[in-house]
């Protein structure tokens, strides 16, 4: 690509460009701007990008049928009554943000706006001096510029809306807390096991001493006669035989030389 056909890129895109910026925006040789539509308007009001339209003539202000006073404010100090306003088709009293009104031509001895933005909305600033008329009551029924006692669109300027609130989306539902973790509890030791005491075998008493170990009824005993050690030595051979005395033969027989 040779340098000369670069350079008609660029102003070809430059041009391009420029005509999207503007479009749907046309302005006059003082540099007022215009917008095709009343929405236009109020976004570029709104955007800060709206360039406020401003006067170049000066005429003194004048009455019309009707109109029997005048008084000079700044725009955002105009209002109505509720009653005025419905008389007037008026939608609003609020100028705070200015106003977005339709550019109109020359009539009754006053002119409107330049050629070029007649039928466009034009921006004007709050802070923009008018001529307000009041009738006999008080009554304000028709606004001007007031350097030029130039025309609104109508008896009284569009003022711009306030914007429109956009819905804010609904917060998601916070999640639901994930569930505590189960612990199982580990399972309880074995019991240990129950000693057992010893069995101690119970000490068996002697056999009591047969009747041989004793006397007689009324008879000595037998430990006063041998003694302690004889009698416990008799009771023993007793155990021993299980009480079975035995007879041991004394008589031989005799027999014949």
């Amino acid at each position: 690509m040779t340098r000369k056909t670069l350079t008609l890129w660029a102003l070809g895109a430059t041009v391009l460009a420029c005509g999207t910026a503007s479009a749907g925006m046309v302005t006059d040789s003082h540099g007022n701007v215009g917008y095709d539509t009343a929405a236009e308007c109020d976004a570029a009001v709104a955007a800060g990008t709206a360039k406020f339209y401003t006067s170049f003539t000066h005429k003194p202000p004048l009455k019309r049928a009707g109109e029997a006073s005048v008084k000079s404010m700044p725009l955002k100090e105009l209002g109505l009554p509720a009653e005025a306003a419905q008389a007037l088709n008026y939608s609003g009293k609020d100028y705070s943000r200015g106003a977005c009104d339709i550019g109109a031509g020359r009539s009754g001895g006053r002119d409107g706006v330049a050629k070029e933005l007649q039928g466009k909305y034009v921006p004007y600033s709050p802070e923009m001096m008018v001529n307000v008329y009041y009738d006999k009551q008080g009554v304000p029924v028709r606004a001007s510029m007031k350097q030029c006692d130039n025309w609104f669109g109508a008896r009284l300027p569009r003022p711009i809306p306030a914007p429109v609130p956009v819905a804010k989306p609904a917060p998601a539902p916070a999640p639901a807390p994930a569930p505590a973790p189960v612990v199982t509890a580990p399972p309880a030791p074995p019991a240990p096991p129950v000693a057992q005491a010893p069995v101690v075998p119970k000490p068996v008493a002697p056999a009591p001493v047969k009747a041989a170990v004793t006397a007689a009824k009324g008879g000595i005993g037998w430990t006063e006669v041998l003694g302690t050690a004889a009698v416990i030595g008799v009771g023993a051979v007793l155990l021993n035989s299980d009480g079975d005395t035995g007879t041991t033969g004394t008589t031989g027989t005799t027999g014949t030389n």
